[in-house]
């Protein structure tokens, strides 16, 4: 491992250090840039608002775990405990900043491991529930019969994850939504049947704020959805019109023509009807 791992991880470069090259430029950026040749340029003095402007151009933490992670699926294969020395070599606990590398260690690498009935489990972080090693979110893990790293093939990364749930949710809304226009969705709502929703976009609202500066902000307005409002589905209304910020503005059954006519399947159960009083 690298001797200044925590610094590539948790320091990054100078804003507009890579200005440096463009003089016209950075001097637009960074008026110390300027100076570097000429030391009798620089100020003696400077004001509490031009220092926090210029603050702004000093160096700021990161949050940059790639090298880790490299560093540490290079070390696939290989015991554990020499993996965790050379960490610990190069990491101490007793500084701040170091330990808050280490910490993330256990985002890559699994390393509390056990057997049960001949799986192997991921212990839960922070007292979480174990769970077995075709589930873990780390990418990496200690196998606990031997002691080595392996790599995890059942690891999914949370853009795969989310792709495949939103593979598996289109797939599930085709079977109870159909769409026949802009505005127009046909929808089947369990047991009552196949049902006709007009949409329209909600409309956004300037809102003034009441905490921190005297400004607004847009939100949507209050609407009332008259597919939620009748208990028609209890989705969410993104998950059940499968788009953001529109709402049902009226509702109708189809009628068994209708329902024929789009080539939709009848409901198996039969429609409860309701009493008009």
């Amino acid at each position: 491992m690298r001797d200044d791992m925590y610094e590539l991880i948790i320091e990054r470069p100078r804003w507009g250090s890579r200005w440096l090259k463009y003089p016209r430029r950075a001097k637009r950026v960074d008026d110390k840039v300027t100076t570097r040749q000429d030391p009798d340029r620089l100020a003696s003095k400077v004001g509490m608002k031009r220092g926090a402007k210029g603050a702004r151009l000093s160096k700021s933490l990161n949050e940059n775990l790639a090298p880790l992670r490299r560093y540490l699926e290079r070390q696939v294969n290989r015991p554990w405990d020499k993996v965790w020395s050379e960490i610990s070599a190069n990491l101490e606990s007793g500084n701040t900043v170091q330990q808050h590398v280490r910490d993330h260690v256990e985002d890559f690498v699994a390393y509390r491991t056990f057997v049960k009935d001949g799986v192997v489990y991921l212990a839960g972080r922070r007292g979480g529930t174990p769970r077995p090693v075709t589930e873990g979110w780390q990418r990496l893990y200690v196998d606990p019969r031997t002691g080595i790293l392996r790599r995890n093939k059942h690891y999914k990364s949370w853009q795969r994850s989310r792709r495949e749930d939103a593979a598996q949710a289109a797939r599930e809304r085709d079977l109870r939504m159909r769409e026949i226009g802009p505005d127009t969705q046909l929808h089947k709502f369990e047991e009552r049947g196949w049902w006709e929703v007009k949409l329209a976009d909600i409309p956004r609202v300037r809102v003034p704020t009441t905490i921190g500066y005297r400004g607004y902000y847009e939100t949507y307005a209050g609407v009332t959805d008259v597919v939620l409002s009748a208990r028609l589905s209890d989705l969410a209304p993104d998950d059940l019109y499968g788009r953001d910020g529109v709402y049902a503005v009226s509702k109708r059954q189809l009628s068994r023509k209708e329902i024929a006519a789009h080539g939709l399947r009848e409901p198996t159960r039969p429609i409860p009807q309701r009493s008009r009083s």
